[in-house]
């Protein structure tokens, strides 16, 4: 009878579990999108019967979490260049991806730090190296982290790369970036536009302008993870591209896409 019982029981726990997994969405996504993903997936969640569960990282370790098994639904990226590494190893569906945003660089740096630098001023490139002089300048690591590829591509437009690389302290995501500047450990280092509004922590000596310096405007995608019979969204990657969800988005300082942009 006891044992008839237990039987039942792991049974039931078993059926729950697997209920419970169908109502919950597991979302990687992009450490320069943590703040503004706590509200999409707030608002989502008010009119669907689901739970979004959220992982954040930068998009390459992500990435790298995917492949070797992490069990997430969708994943969002802050560059393509990750998102086709993934399409290669056939780990997401192709055919679901969505560019749902975009972003600008900014020059920043600690908000009690006196630190002023004009980067449309013929004397940019000799202020920027006064200004590192007596410190350093951080930015992610470009050989993988997307804030890291851009920022390189913009300081090499600058005419600035090869001026400031002993001076150039990496780190391993937008965030910690952003977190280590604002701590002081550094006068200068590149953000997220978005980042940088919304913290309290530091302020824009800059913005990088793509349209006059040269770098690949950061655009964020979605994509389903390659599930098989569990490739199921609930619609959440088209609700991205929604008016209000990118109302959300520009709230926050993310550029938003146009309905009828391709993806």
């Amino acid at each position: 009878m006891i044992k008839n019982i237990l039987i039942t029981s792991f049974v039931i726990i078993f059926l729950i579990n697997n209920i419970c997994a169908e109502d919950k969405l597991t979302i990687s996504v992009a450490s320069s999108l943590y703040n503004v993903s706590k509200e999409l997936t707030k608002e989502w969640e008010k009119t669907n019967n689901k739970k979004i569960i959220t992982i954040t990282g930068s998009t390459s370790l992500l990435a790298r979490q995917i492949e070797r098994g992490q069990k997430s639904d969708i994943i969002i990226t802050a560059n393509y260049s990750w998102l086709k590494w993934m399409i290669d190893k056939n780990l997401i569906e192709e055919s679901s991806i969505k560019k749902i945003a975009k972003n600008s660089l900014v020059f920043i740096t600690g908000i009690n730090k006196n630190i002023h630098l004009d980067i449309n001023s013929l004397k940019f490139k000799d202020d920027l190296i006064e200004q590192i002089s007596s410190s350093k300048i951080s930015m992610p690591h470009p050989s993988s982290v997307p804030l890291g590829i851009y920022s390189k591509q913009a300081l090499k437009s600058l005419g600035a790369w090869s001026l400031i690389q002993e001076k150039l302290v990496f780190t391993s995501s937008a965030q910690s970036n952003l977190k280590f500047i604002s701590q002081g450990e550094v006068n200068i280092g590149i953000s997220y536009l978005s980042d940088a509004i919304l913290s309290s922590k530091v302020k824009i000596i800059s913005y990088i302008d793509n349209k006059k310096f040269n770098y690949d405007k950061p655009t964020y995608w979605a994509a389903k993870i390659n599930r098989g019979n569990k490739n199921n969204d609930f619609n959440f990657l088209q609700w991205l591209k929604s008016n209000k969800s990118q109302e959300i988005l520009k709230n926050y300082g993310f550029e938003t896409i146009n309905l009828g942009e391709n993806d």
